[in-house]
């Protein structure tokens, strides 16, 4: 498949910047109408998305730090939506962003392991491994919230240990061995899952399956919560700055399934915003590796 084009994004976003909401959402329009005979490696934005990632702001930038600043003030969620309750998110992960169902049952697919646990409950506590379901030599009592970006990283702070925009649902070990290590590839694993999520030396590898997601989930963290206080604790530099490309490159390798398209509006509507990289994944190479690390 071949990648969108410089030269269409730039046909296509420049009039975003300067246009009224009305002509914003004619032009996505038309870019779907445009696309619908090739194939591309990302998903089009659905054409509401211009309304929402408007936000206040009057122009869309195209690139770099002016649409990092951007994509910052349009995923701001409304005072009345902002997570308040770590509680309450967890119990709609498991209830509804990420049950998906086994088959024709009601159920979880664990993030790290890619086993489906059936399920409809509000409470992590009742999705039991049946087994070693995963292959990791473990049997685990209970699933809970894998935050991608760890919670002690900012505290435990609201909003941010609340937003499901980069919690998941996991087996507690698998969790437990990620800790708060950095993402990265794994050559000698000491803990591995049959899914192939991997612990090495300080260093956790997610499977194929959820590294797109990963790397989303961490893009969308930092553009959301740069200016709080995300970094305590943590060696910023081996963290973040230098996996930023890595995290790009994953983005691009596994791009938004049909199961995170629908999380990421099941998400929009318990907590009043979307991870922008999801609707459009080439927004991140847009903005660039070093506007990322520079935050």
């Amino acid at each position: 498949m071949k990648s969108i084009s410089a030269v269409l994004l730039l046909a296509v976003l420049a009039p975003l910047s300067f246009s009224p909401l009305a002509a914003q959402v004619s032009a996505f329009e038309a870019l779907k109408v445009s696309i619908s005979q090739q194939r591309f490696e990302f998903p089009v934005p659905p054409a509401a998305q211009p309304a929402l990632y408007k936000s206040g702001v009057s122009a869309t930038p195209v690139s770099g730090e002016e649409l990092f600043a951007y994509l910052h003030e349009a995923t701001a969620p409304a005072a009345q939506k902002t997570p308040s309750s770590y509680k309450g998110a967890k119990a709609f992960m498991y209830s509804k962003a990420d049950n998906t169902g086994c088959g024709a049952t009601p159920g979880i697919v664990t993030f790290y392991s890619q086993i489906c646990v059936k399920g409809a409950s509000e409470n992590g506590d009742s999705y039991k491994e049946q087994g070693d379901q995963n292959g990791d030599g473990v049997v685990d009592g209970f699933i809970n919230a894998e935050h991608i970006w760890p919670q002690g990283y900012f505290n435990r702070s609201l909003p941010m240990v609340a937003d499901l925009h980069h919690l998941s649902p996991t087996f507690v070990t698998p969790n437990g061995r990620r800790a708060n290590y950095k993402f990265g590839v794994v050559a000698a694993p000491s803990y591995a899952t049959s899914a192939g999520s991997k612990l090495g030396k300080e260093i956790f590898e997610p499977t194929d399956a959820v590294k797109g997601n990963v790397a989303r989930a961490m893009l969308y963290f930092v553009v959301r919560y740069y200016d709080k206080s995300i970094r305590q604790g943590m060696n910023y530099d081996e963290f973040w700055i230098r996996r930023v490309p890595m995290l790009l490159e994953w983005n691009r390798q596994d791009p938004p399934d049909a199961n995170e398209l629908r999380r990421n509006g099941l998400v929009e509507g318990f907590q009043g915003n979307r991870n922008p990289f999801i609707d459009n994944p080439s927004l991140a190479d847009q903005i660039g590796a070093a506007v990322f690390a520079a935050h």
